[in-house]
């Protein structure tokens, strides 16, 4: 709250985020909410985050050098030589603008301007979009005053730091929240099935090999009743689409649906990967899904630990490709079991209702929320403070 006496200010939060729509898109939702709010933003990103152009329509930004410290000892060196260059940058932007606090979103490309902000005295809140802390966020905890996330239950995070944890949920976008307004649909004995397969930009092949003999194997009434929207890039793409409607199967297939939140919406079933944007989405909107980890292994197995967070909150099933569990044979099982009569249509109801009780559309003004009483505290209370969801 607002101390007595003091005037309200309103002041310019910095955003920092790699250059994946996983980082990205959360910090655009704060951004946006932090801009209703009436506060300044400036978000600093790297080169492949400045290609997210409607994005970042009307919120300003930086592009800073970026390096990944993977590799041996030269690549680490050249790495730490960007990382302090970015740095640089970033402080001397940071003083310029007056940045009042940083939010980093993970991502290699947020490191450094989380170390120009701790330069600065400035506070620091980190957001967390997986179930386990990434690795940028696992060596920034050390300097966090906050750190926000997606999941009751986050891992990577020491005894010490637990403290710092809140929940606020995972920030998604307008298209989205405006999709899950849109109960999850009924579905009827002998009516469609609209199934949603959605390969990402990451191991997209494995998803043509599986799902389409998956499909072909379901027994006739089934295959009858699905339609199919297969997001696919493969150069077989037509002859699989092909095969697929000479099962009897109405498909949709393209490399990229523009209309995303629109399919979500609709869909009675999404087989997908599971970052963590995805997972978010799915939750918002209320959907149940079949979820495909990409193979990653050791510390850095966070789409597996999400999946697997999904499937113990009943909001879907986790096949991992990495033990054999996402076969042509064991996905048509699967479907077969969820799409054939009034038990397996009941389980789908059950998993959509588990994940909209899970799901945070007010994730973005959670997150500012955090910002604000961040501010006040080390303000003395002089940062405006202002109702969730931007008084919205």
């Amino acid at each position: 709250m607002q101390a007595a006496g003091t005037r309200a200010q309103r002041v310019t939060i910095g955003l920092a985020a790699g250059g994946t729509g996983g980082h990205l898109f959360p910090a655009e939702a704060l951004a946006r909410e932090l801009q209703a709010r009436g506060h300044g933003v400036v978000l600093y990103t790297e080169e492949r985050g400045a290609r997210f152009t409607r994005a970042l329509e009307g919120i300003p930004y930086r592009v800073l050098p970026a390096r990944s410290l993977a590799g041996g000892l030269a690549g680490k060196l050249a790495a730490a030589a960007v990382i302090a260059r970015a740095a640089t940058h970033a402080r001397a932007d940071m003083k310029q603008r007056g940045v009042a606090l940083l939010a980093g979103f993970g991502g290699y490309p947020s490191f450094a301007p989380a170390l120009a902000a701790r330069t600065l005295g400035l506070p620091l809140l980190i957001h967390e979009q997986g179930s386990r802390l990434s690795l940028a966020n696992r060596q920034l905890l050390r300097f966090a005053d906050r750190v926000a996330t997606s999941f009751a239950d986050t891992g990577g995070v020491d005894a010490a730091s637990r403290g710092k944890l809140v929940e606020t949920g995972n920030p998604v976008r307008a298209s989205i929240l405006e999709a899950a307004r849109t109960p999850y649909p009924a579905l009827a004995g002998d009516g469609p099935v609209r199934l949603l397969v959605v390969g990402g930009s990451q191991g997209a092949a494995v998803f043509g090999r599986v799902v389409p003999p998956a499909l072909q194997a379901l027994p006739h009434d089934v295959r009858s009743r699905i339609q199919l929207s297969l997001q696919y890039r493969g150069d077989d793409a037509d002859a699989v689409a092909a095969a697929l409607r000479d099962a009897g199967i109405r498909v949709d297939m393209q490399p990229f649906f523009d209309d995303m939140a629109a399919r979500l919406r609709d869909a009675h079933l999404v087989v997908t990967r599971a970052g963590a944007t995805t997972i978010a989405d799915l939750l918002v909107v209320g959907r149940p899904a079949v979820l495909v980890p990409i193979p990653q292994g050791g510390s850095r197995d966070e789409q597996r630990g999400n999946a697997e967070a999904l499937e113990r909150l009943g909001a879907g099933w986790c096949m991992r490709e990495d033990d054999g569990g996402f076969t042509a044979e064991a996905l048509a099982d699967r479907l077969r079991a969820l799409f054939e009569g009034s038990e397996g249509h009941a389980r789908l109801a059950g998993a959509a209702a588990a994940a909209a009780r899970q799901g945070r559309p007010d994730a973005a003004a959670r997150l500012a929320d955090e910002v604000v009483s961040l501010l006040a505290a080390r303000a003395g209370g002089s940062v405006a403070p202002s109702a969730p969801g931007g008084g919205r």
